[in-house]
């Protein structure tokens, strides 16, 4: 797995999660989600990164990244769940709007103090 991989299938409601970083020293990448943008909803506050149609394949309204729910996970699982067609890889995420989606969950009061660590510290690879 590599930052910008998308995958489809990781939950039962048909989410595009997204890898947002690289494989760490312990095998492990951080995913969020994309999820239906609802300002009225906590999550949608004025900090949220808004996915819009066209700026990738997969939304088809305005989608937010659901930094509650990012955590680190082995990448090599999520190679197997693609292997074996659980999970179903989609379009790669454009370098800009991962590069924006990573700054939003370091920003984002949501997103876990291991996520927020795991994107800064591979922020800092070369």
């Amino acid at each position: 797995m590599n930052a910008g991989d998308t995958l489809l299938g990781l939950d039962q409601q048909g989410h595009l999660w997204m890898v947002l970083t690289s494989e760490n020293a312990g095998g492990e990448v951080v995913v969020a989600n994309l999820t239906t943008h609802s300002p009225e909803k906590y999550w949608c506050s004025e900090r949220c990164v808004i996915v819009r149609p066209g700026e990738h394949p997969y939304p088809a309204h305005d989608s937010c990244v659901f930094y509650r729910d990012a955590f680190l996970t082995s990448a090599s699982v999520l190679q197997q769940g693609v292997d074996n067609r659980t999970y179903r890889m989609n379009e790669p995420l454009s370098a800009p709007l991962l590069m924006r989606i990573r700054r939003g969950a370091l920003d984002s009061p949501l997103t876990l103090a291991d996520v927020k660590a795991a994107i800064r510290k591979d922020s800092l690879r070369p």
